[in-house]
């Protein structure tokens, strides 16, 4: 059970620094970088996008962020993991800089609250919600819970890399250069592996 706990939580963190932090398109300069919420603005600006000839659907970069901050505080305060103080009040509190990664690069309520970006702001909201409130759910069967995040997650990383090879082309072209798929891309996908592996170990001796 200890085995399937730590590699629950890593694999967990590892499929969050994957979805908010970490590069998806990486290019020298740091400037040309982006991660997954970055390309959710950065595909806006291509001109195939402008000019309609793109039907990507930006908000798909920000599925796999959003499955970890809901999934976070659930996983922090689930008693069957059995998590010191620490731990649950640190993973609790991820829960903030994912939210703030959801939201508009602008912050202003005008923003934040208007057509483009009410759903991102809701998101967030929800996120931080759930965060405060996340002990009333310690009680979750373990195995339900990872049951349930682990598929979420699957699609959510499918959704997102789908956006990705539809759009790197004509990010290459702005580039003027070849775009493949950045590390960060690669690490919701390793924690994908690890959440199924710690749902095959978890779930004989969960309740």
């Amino acid at each position: 059970m200890k085995f399937a706990r730590n590699l629950l939580i890593i694999s967990m963190l590892v499929f969050a620094v994957g979805a908010a932090f970490a590069p998806w398109v990486y290019r020298p300069p740091a400037a040309l970088q982006l991660t997954a919420p970055g390309l959710a603005e950065y595909v806006k600006f291509l001109p195939e996008k402008r000019l309609g000839l793109l039907p990507a659907q930006r908000l798909h970069f920000l599925l796999p962020l959003l499955v970890s901050a809901l999934s976070l505080p659930l996983l922090a305060e689930n008693r069957a993991l059995g998590l010191n103080p620490a731990w649950r009040i640190g993973l609790r509190l991820a829960v903030v800089p994912l939210a703030l990664a959801m939201l508009s690069p602008v912050w202003a309520p005008g923003v934040l609250l208007n057509d483009e970006f009410r759903l991102q702001t809701l998101a967030a909201g929800l996120a931080i919600g759930l965060m405060l409130i996340a002990p009333m759910f310690g009680r979750l069967s373990l195995k339900w819970l990872i049951a349930g995040i682990t598929p979420a997650a699957l699609v959510a990383t499918a959704f997102a890399l789908r956006q990705f090879f539809l759009v790197d082309q004509a990010i290459a072209a702005t580039y003027a250069g070849p775009i493949v798929l950045g590390w960060g891309g690669w690490l919701p996908l390793a924690g994908l592996a690890g959440l199924a592996i710690s749902l095959r170990r978890v779930w004989p001796v969960s309740r």
